[in-house]
């Protein structure tokens, strides 16, 4: 099982909950992750409310029941951030347990790494 999961109730920046549209981050960014997941089947998008990580909206959560998972923050609500998740999690899931060296990560989602958490043991 691989997924995305992203805090619908993330706000838009620092400044404010919402962007230009009345949409929080959280939930443009799900927007944008959809549209670059549309021909996916293999990656499930979850909506997740409120995941207490406010001070470094937007969260998402690469989970993997094989592999390490990862929560990640500080993601702006662009189209390009949510190419570069699915970029990272692609690398992610080529990788038997889920350690992505440095030098492969894309530049939109250095920095943006707040723990990893091992598997769960079957």
């Amino acid at each position: 099982m691989r997924r995305l999961v992203i805090c619908n109730t993330c706000k838009f920046s620092l400044e404010s909950k919402t962007g230009p549209d009345g949409r929080t981050g959280g939930q443009i960014l799900i927007g944008h992750m959809r549209d670059v997941l549309a021909a996916r089947p293999d990656v499930e998008l979850v909506e997740q409310a409120c995941m207490w990580n406010c001070t470094k909206p937007c969260s998402v959560v690469m989970q993997d029941d094989e592999r390490f998972s990862y929560i990640t923050g500080s993601n702006a609500p662009t189209a390009e951030q949510a190419e570069a998740i699915l970029k990272w999690f692609d690398a992610h899931g080529q990788s038997p347990t889920g350690e992505v060296p440095f030098k492969q990560w894309p530049q939109a989602m250095r920095g943006h790494f707040i723990a990893r958490i091992p598997p769960v043991p079957k």
